[in-house]
């Protein structure tokens, strides 16, 4: 989907000029660059070679401001000296083309033009300026030998708009830069906040320690490494649109450490339930041979299913006000941030009710009758077709048996998970089953126009399908997860306060083979 501006009403602190010159204009620039004095003495107090130096963590020097915590960044303010240069820079922006980016780690829209070639004159204008004086001047400052090479695109960020945790590590980046046009009036809870993220003892990130509000005209820059954790915080305003030119100036590669690799969660057995306690779980059309062959029917071709009503009406009910009645304090941000950010409850702390639902879908008769839905061999008594045998034996011989493992969870505001590398869950194939607990009113608030976030899995294949589940009440997502199939949630954006419980919960399951 592209977007042009039309009106003005994408920016109501933003006044439009029709006409165009496109010859070259003049642009005056913050004299900081010329300032020896003051370069030796920013400098001296960045000095990324050896940090011990100094024992200074922050730099200000009026128009400048450096830190060394959590990762080296500095802060420019007034990069153009023209306020008419500003509003003409602007102008042009906000009339080129802008296509939506959408994926698990981000939401806005960039710009299409072509900003190392554009005729534009303003746009020209400011790229000779960072090509040039900026990214030498960042030379000096940092001591990296930057190459000529520079990536450059215009962002809009609008309400919702969001960019997640992580490191800009890619290539040759070394220095990654955003230049503001936001408009004047933009404040703290307009959000859209550069966050900084302090770090684990694994190296991951685990809290954002600094948050830099966008002020128009200043000019943003730090380190790229594998520190350099931060995020674009949601814009939380209707009336303004968080516009700016950002990008990276490359330079040497350097030897990076290798990331932490996460264990997998303990998968258990299956348990033993007494027959009458199974059944009081179960939708009794799910037990019925012809509903199950056509359910299987479906899933064989398509990988995936939808069962509705799946739990008996008021034990779902039940569910409902016991897992909404839990306090707070017992719920746990799972992260770190850059691989996912939720709530989850220890099964030890959960009242009676729920623990039954959870042996309920750990159950041997629950692995028998998901192996009936699906075909797959998650119960010895499962039925294999002839060419399945020699896969089964060699699962025998590798000690492989049908296992599972599931989590309580709570989806609200600024919740996510997102598509990483060091994914260990993936290299296993799996069945993914999740059941959607307390969003009766989520479908309508998930409409085109209200997106909140939902459920994704992006299938990774030439055509690169993208499967979407939006939670639904009482609903079992079933959903076959092969080594290339990669799997997150969307993130829940400030519309979800608009649902009944401000989110929505979920108990999710893996069963292994």
């Amino acid at each position: 989907m592209s977007t042009k501006r039309k009106s003005t009403k994408l920016e109501a602190d933003v006044k439009p000029k029709k006409s165009k010159n496109k010859s070259k204009c003049h642009i005056d620039v913050n004299k900081i660059f010329d300032d020896e004095q003051a370069l030796q003495r920013i400098r001296n107090f960045v000095d990324l070679q050896d940090s011990t130096k100094n024992d200074e963590n922050n730099y200000d020097n009026g128009d400048v401001q450096a830190f060394k915590r959590p990762f080296f960044h500095c802060v420019l303010s007034n990069l153009v000296l023209s306020e008419n240069f500003i509003e003409s820079l602007m102008d042009e922006v906000l009339d080129l083309n802008f296509v939506e980016k959408n994926n698990d780690l981000y939401k806005f829209h960039q710009s299409t033009e072509d900003l190392k070639t554009t005729k534009l004159p303003y746009l020209s204008a400011l790229r000779e300026v960072i090509y040039n004086t900026v990214r030498e001047w960042v030379t000096k400052v940092t001591g990296i030998e930057l190459t000529a090479q520079v990536d450059m695109s215009c962002a809009m960020y609008r309400y919702t708009d969001v960019l997640s945790c992580h490191d800009d590590e890619l290539d040759d980046r070394c220095i990654a830069f955003i230049y503001y046009l936001v408009p004047p009036s933009w404040k703290e809870e307009d959000g859209g906040r550069l966050q900084m993220f302090s770090l684990d003892e694994n190296g991951e990130p685990e809290e954002i320690v600094k948050n830099l509000i966008p002020v128009q005209n200043s000019f943003v820059f730090f380190e790229v490494t594998p520190a350099s954790f931060h995020q674009v915080e949601e814009v939380l305003t209707e009336d303004k649109t968080r516009l700016s030119i950002s990008g990276w100036f490359h330079g040497p590669q350097v030897d990076r450490p290798p990331p932490y690799i996460e264990t997998l969660p303990a998968p258990c057995l299956p348990i033993s339930i007494e027959e009458d306690e199974f059944y009081s779980w179960i939708n009794p059309q799910y037990l019925d041979t012809v509903t199950q062959a056509s359910i299987k029917e479906t899933f064989v071709e398509e990988s995936q299913i939808e069962l509705s009503n799946f739990l008996q009406e008021n034990k779902y009910e039940e569910l409902v006000a016991l897992l909404t009645s839990i306090d707070k304090s017992k719920w746990t941000i799972k992260g770190p941030p850059n691989k996912r950010r939720y709530l989850a409850v220890d099964p030890n702390e959960v009242p009676d009710h729920v623990t039954k639902c959870l042996n309920f879908l750990q159950s041997d008769a629950l692995f028998l009758l998901l192996s009936s839905l699906t075909g797959l061999k998650l119960h010895e008594l499962a039925e294999v077709s002839d060419s399945e045998e020699d896969e089964e034996e060699n699962q025998k011989q590798r000690g492989d048996t049908p296992r599972c493992h599931c989590e309580v969870r709570k989806w609200q505001h600024g919740n996510y998970t997102l598509v990483h590398d060091t994914d260990t869950e993936t290299k296993l194939c799996a069945l993914d089953a999740v059941l959607y607990i307390g969003c009766e009113d989520w479908q309508k608030k998930n409409s085109v126009k209200r997106k909140c976030g939902m459920q994704c899995r992006l299938t990774m294949s030439v055509s690169l399908q993208l499967l979407s589940v939006c939670p639904s009440p009482n609903s079992l997502a079933l959903v076959y997860r092969d080594t290339e199939t990669l799997k997150f949630v969307k993130h829940i954006n400030a519309r979800v306060k608009d649902t009944q419980h401000q989110g929505f919960m979920d108990i999710a399951c893996v069963y292994y083979e």
